[in-house]
């Protein structure tokens, strides 16, 4: 017989038995239940009490974000406090970021969280107090960016004054399109605008707007662009959104091409407004400061004419003058009137001298008889004649002198003559029509003409597109076959061909100018 002294010690059937025997003892008391199945009916219970959502609102505390986006934290007011979960799929939707102190209105379901056994609600909506989740998701955005330096002035890139072609990026269904074009042909005809559509409100508008700038920018070069324009027409600012997201920001800002920002109407402020390079008030505007405007470029161009050639007349007049006084100057008509004075106050001095001498011979004789013999050789004539000498070679000197000046002053003022020739309107003018002549010739040698004349012919259908083959011709169909001398028109006959169906054309990635 087995001994129940030596049996196993099972303590789930021990607490069975003690239980087992208070309740025989005293059949008075409840059964008792784990606490398991206390909270399970404390959930029924908030089940039945709160079978939906409830809207509750306070302040937030202990705000914690986990690394697996789920958030947690406490919501309380001045006498009570509840655990508030909201997890990753809810908190993506945010468009703030919650914090500690910030008094919220919250949606969401009241539960038990069993493994604390603890009063829990799971948020399902949340948006601050006080002011909307919008005005406080944009208010937020821009302390984080302002602080990062991307609204810094000294950062902006200058929109350049001519630009070889304008990108633009907007809706291609919507009224700030058709603005922008207007405008561009209207201010600028010759400009080259390349269009990328891109959803401007709604979800996944900000990720196309802020990949169609990213895209644009990394082929500025190839297209030659030289500024973007980032537009879409007004609305709400739910509506307007879009332009006030991270990705758009960082994209606008990360650009090497230039960016105007023509979003909404005159009173709308984005986050792109203050990020882009240029912020203009409509897509129109934005259109009119991305290129300049020709009615304007050509009064200014008429204006530097008009300047240019004051100044050259100015200039001529300047010259003729200085070529007058050197004319009227007596050097220039008479250059021996100063060696005739001169030769001719020598003369005079000479008399004199002759005199004097003459006076002082007389009277000295007597008494000079023996140095007259030393003086001799000293005698003023040979003196005069010496004096000559010196007078004929500086005359030829002189001579020499002022007609090489003269010389070399005609050279001067040819050379002056033949540059104010070459910078003539007239001469530059005639450079330009032989310049323009063989542009013509050029032309006409290229023209499909040249070839018509050569004996060729091509033929076109009603609408105007050359027939490159004859199955591209429809029996009964007019067509018309341009020659060298003129046009002939004729009718297909049956060809077997049937005309096929043209897909309408799309507006995806259009190209205008």
């Amino acid at each position: 017989m087995p001994d129940d002294r030596f049996a196993f010690f099972d303590p789930k059937k021990s607490t069975a038995a003690r239980l087992s025997s208070r309740e025989s003892l005293d059949p008075a008391k409840p059964r008792a239940m784990s606490v398991s199945a206390l909270l399970a009916g404390v959930k029924g219970a908030l089940a039945g009490a709160y079978p939906g959502s409830v809207t509750v609102v306070g302040e937030i505390s202990n705000f914690k974000f986990h690394s697996s986006g789920h958030m947690y934290f406490r919501l309380k007011d001045a006498n009570a406090a509840v655990d508030v979960a909201m997890f990753k799929g809810r908190a993506g939707k945010l468009k703030f970021t919650p914090a500690d102190g910030m008094e919220v209105l919250l949606v969401g379901r009241v539960d038990v969280y069993e493994v604390r056994g603890q009063l829990q609600l799971y948020a399902e909506r949340m948006e601050p107090c006080g002011q909307g989740a919008l005005e406080l998701a944009f208010r937020q955005l821009c302390d984080k960016l302002r602080a990062e330096g991307l609204f810094d002035p000294s950062l902006k890139k200058p929109i350049p004054k001519f630009p070889r072609s304008v990108g633009v990026i907007t809706s291609l269904t919507g009224a700030a399109l058709r603005d922008i074009r207007r405008t561009l042909r209207r201010r600028w005809p010759g400009i080259a605008a390349y269009v990328v559509g891109s959803l401007v409100q709604g979800p996944g508008a900000a990720g196309q707007i802020a990949s169609a700038i990213k895209s644009l920018d990394a082929s500025a070069a190839d297209y030659e662009i030289d500024v973007i324009i980032v537009a879409r027409g007004g609305g709400s600012i739910e509506d307007l959104w879009a332009f006030n997201e991270e990705p758009v920001a960082r994209a606008i800002y990360n650009a090497q091409t230039p960016i105007i920002s023509g979003v909404g109407h005159e009173t709308d402020t984005t986050i792109a407004d203050m990020v882009a390079d240029l912020r203009a008030a409509t897509p129109t505007a934005a259109a009119e400061q991305a290129v300049p405007d020709a009615a304007d470029v050509r009064r200014y161009a008429d204006e530097l004419a008009d300047r240019m050639t004051r100044r050259m007349r100015d200039s001529v007049s300047s010259a003729r003058q200085a070529i007058e006084a050197v004319g009227r100057s007596v050097v220039f008509r008479d250059p021996m009137s100063s060696v005739r004075t001169r030769i001719q106050r020598i003369d005079e001095l000479s008399l004199r001298a002759r005199g004097a001498l003459g006076e002082l011979l007389a009277g000295a004789r007597a008494d000079l008889a023996g140095p007259v013999n030393r003086l001799a050789g000293l005698h003023p004539v040979h003196q005069a004649a010496a004096a000559r000498a010196r007078l004929d070679q500086s005359q030829h000197r002189l001579t020499w002198s002022l007609g090489s000046r003269a010389k070399q002053t005609g050279d001067q003022l040819n050379e002056m003559l033949r540059r104010l020739q070459a910078c003539s309107p007239v001469h530059r003018i005639a450079l330009a029509r032989q310049q323009i002549d063989a542009a013509a010739r050029q032309l006409e040698a290229m023209s499909y003409r040249a070839v018509l004349g050569r004996g060729f012919s091509v033929t076109r259908d009603s609408d105007g597109n050359i027939l490159r083959s004859k199955d591209a011709a429809i029996a009964g169909q007019t067509i018309t076959t341009e020659l060298s001398d003129g046009k002939l028109t004729s009718v297909v006959g049956n060809t077997g061909v049937k005309r096929k169906k043209t897909p309408p054309p799309s507006d995806e990635g259009t190209l205008f100018d």
